[in-house]
């Protein structure tokens, strides 16, 4: 699979907008996995290296890191620390109490003096231990506070959504992808979609399958019938109790690719 562009990893990280850790408070996340960092410790900068695996960006050296200062150090390294904003970017903020880099964040866009950010492991107020995945805007330009943007190895131009096509021409669906779909679309209003191009490969399947009707199988809503059909799909699998629940995993996921033409990823 191609390397992201920004704009690519940017769609991304705005579908994780609201993710919560389970439970709150705890640190526990599901970004651990992505990047393969341990699990239950601040996570910021583990948002940042999932996103970045998640989105095929080829990592920068010694960035790899659940540690804010590591993280910001590499980039220095690499002479990848900018003074000013890109989107895409990561940003760094030094807290005194600490005296060293504690949070790190994505830069959405930049306006004017300040930029839009979507970040890990914060709440609604900013704070650099929360309890997941939000939007905030801060001052970036005359801020001693900020200290700098790590600037990832993006594939540069174009656009699209994270289920574009591989090198080989063939679609992609991330099990992050459905899982995060299952999780907002289920409880949403009737037609609520997100991730709608990757839930609609996934349908699809389903449909050549004999288990999802053609009235559901275009309308890139993973929700209560289309969780029913992937519970069937499971099940004739050999899958069962909570292995069959309904929400994709990478095993059955695979499967359904491998008969139907995409390739899954976690």
């Amino acid at each position: 699979m191609a390397a992201a562009t920004a704009k690519q990893l940017l769609a991304w990280a705005a579908d994780q907008v609201r993710t919560m850790e389970r439970p709150k408070g705890s640190n526990n996340n599901k970004y651990a996995r992505m990047a393969g960092h341990a699990n239950g410790q601040p996570w910021c900068a583990t948002f940042i290296v999932a996103g970045l695996k998640e989105n095929d960006v080829p990592l920068v050296e010694g960035t790899n890191s659940a540690f804010t200062p590591t993280m910001q150090g590499a980039f220095k390294r690499a002479g990848r620390l900018h003074d000013r904003p890109r989107p895409g970017d990561a940003g760094f903020v030094f807290y005194p109490d600490l005296g060293r880099i504690g949070h790190v964040f994505f830069v959405e866009r930049v306006d004017g003096d300040f930029v839009r950010t979507i970040e890990g492991n914060t709440n609604l107020d900013g704070s650099r231990t929360g309890i997941g995945v939000f939007r905030h805007r801060r001052r970036w330009r005359g801020s001693s506070a900020i200290r700098g943007f790590g600037r990832p190895r993006y594939a540069v131009g174009g656009g699209g959504d994270a289920g574009r096509a591989g090198t080989s021409g063939v679609p992609v669906v991330h099990v992050s992808a459905m899982e995060f779909a299952a999780a907002h679309n289920a409880p949403g209003p009737e037609g609520s979609t997100s991730r709608p191009k990757q839930v609609r490969i996934v349908e699809a399947g389903l449909l050549a399958e004999g288990l999802l009707s053609a009235r559901y199988a275009k309308d890139g809503s993973f929700g209560t019938t289309t969780i029913v059909a992937y519970r069937q799909w499971q099940k004739r699998l050999g899958f069962t109790g909570d292995d069959a629940n309904g929400i994709p995993g990478i095993e059955t996921l695979r499967e359904l690719g491998r008969r139907h033409g995409f390739k899954a990823r976690p």
